[in-house]
């Protein structure tokens, strides 16, 4: 690890960094802190980043999250912020439903959740991809209990999957049921795909404030005025 990071020292300093070589420490140093976290039988996370959520971008929702008392998060698309998310909620009171259209993945991140001893603070919803009266490929929103949030993620569907407006579905869901103060986050947000949905927000929710959050990958923060 040493020769790692030394490595990669002189490269930065001679102005030969690759991007390879910041990826791998990166990814080396991210692995040290999770293997400290299981010796002190903390919360595991697997790798984040790539097509998962930013550690940056999952900072702001965590903090924004601390705002709340006793709060109702939901997030679409579970992963890794399930257990990151749930841990934080646990300490507060809160509670976490996340949404997940893949049957197999969800029970792989169930099984982590119950493995971290967090299955009391989350409830798990497997939504399947529907196409809704508009035509766009999303989940089944009607399966979400219908009930006020206070902090919703919204990290999914992938566009690869469900096509460029899939996130219109969870983002106009969200917005709806907010409570004063609330905050809705959309993580990539620098995609085309995203943007787009965002001036259809824009034109449906005249009041709609749209907050950029410094991200990897883009993220913002929707509140309703």
């Amino acid at each position: 690890m040493k020769s790692l990071i030394k490595l990669i020292r002189n490269r930065l300093l001679s102005g030969l960094a690759r991007q390879e070589d910041i990826r791998n420490l990166y990814h080396q140093i991210a692995g040290l802190q999770q293997i400290q976290n299981g010796m002190d039988g903390r919360a595991v996370l697997r790798p984040m980043r790539g097509w998962a959520i930013s550690p940056d971008a999952l900072a702001w929702v965590m903090a924004s999250v601390q705002e709340h008392d006793k709060p109702i998060v939901v997030e679409f698309g579970s992963g890794q912020s399930t257990i990151a998310l749930a841990a934080a909620l646990k300490h507060q009171g809160g509670s976490l439903i996340s949404v997940e259209h893949d049957s197999d993945y969800l029970a792989v991140i169930q099984k982590q959740i119950a493995g971290c001893g967090l299955s009391g603070v989350v409830q798990f919803v497997a939504a399947p991809l529907i196409k809704g009266a508009d035509d766009i490929l999303s989940y089944d929103v009607a399966l979400i209990p219908d009930r006020d949030v206070s902090i919703v993620l919204i990290d999914g569907p992938p566009i690869t999957i469900a096509g460029p407006r899939t996130r219109l579905v969870p983002l106009r869901w969200a917005l709806t049921r907010l409570v004063r103060g609330g905050s809705v986050f959309l993580d990539d947000s620098n995609r085309p795909s995203e943007q787009a949905c965002l001036r259809d927000l824009k034109f449906e929710f005249p009041r709609l404030e749209i907050l950029e959050r410094p991200a990897e990958k883009g993220l913002v923060e929707l509140r309703l005025e």
